[in-house]
């Protein structure tokens, strides 16, 4: 008999028998994305790549095709240092400060990373809600240029926003040293 264990709000459970877990999935506290773990697993995985996979048939809708998730996050954190660097200066300039001074100092460089985390956790959630296990890159969430390479490898899709990201915070890095 095969003991599991699941993870939960960030807390290890069990050892469980076989027929708990198939209750716990039909009830829908386990998902597609939980962590489960039994011996001759090397770390926890994905509920959906263990055997267990089977008994979500019926109870989970297959992801949303790509062309059909909202996108509109990934596309702002594509030019998120442009518009980072835009919120900036609107900062800058309703607190008085002149914009040499402004590229000098960096005074509010946060903003363009909270905007950047904001743009991934939205793209995060959006990824959620249409089915998709984020679980392989959500957690490159502050890393954004690996997130978004990871994003754009799992959904089989182009590389351009990690592409045209970088090229921005290029841009913003030379307005910087002007």
């Amino acid at each position: 008999m095969t003991e599991w264990h699941y993870e939960d709000a960030g807390e290890r459970h069990g050892p469980v028998s076989l027929e708990e877990m198939e209750a716990l999935i039909h009830q829908q506290s386990l998902q597609a994305d939980s962590l489960v773990w039994s011996p001759g697993l090397p770390t926890w995985t994905a509920l959906s790549h263990t055997e267990l996979a089977s008994h979500l048939n019926g109870l989970m809708p297959p992801p949303l095709p790509t062309d059909k998730i909202d996108d509109i996050a990934v596309r702002c954190l594509c030019v998120a240092p442009v518009l980072g660097f835009i919120l900036e200066s609107m900062a800058a300039g309703a607190m008085d400060i002149d914009f040499d001074t402004f590229l000098r100092e960096n005074l509010f460089w946060y903003l363009t990373p909270i905007l950047n985390i904001g743009l991934c956790g939205l793209d995060i959630y959006h990824l959620k809600q249409a089915g998709i296990q984020t679980h392989r890159f959500g957690k490159f969430l502050v890393l954004i240029p690996l997130y978004l390479w990871k994003r754009a490898k799992t959904l089989n899709s182009s590389q351009a926003c990690f592409w045209i990201w970088l090229a921005c915070f290029g841009i913003v890095q030379l307005a910087h040293m002007s």
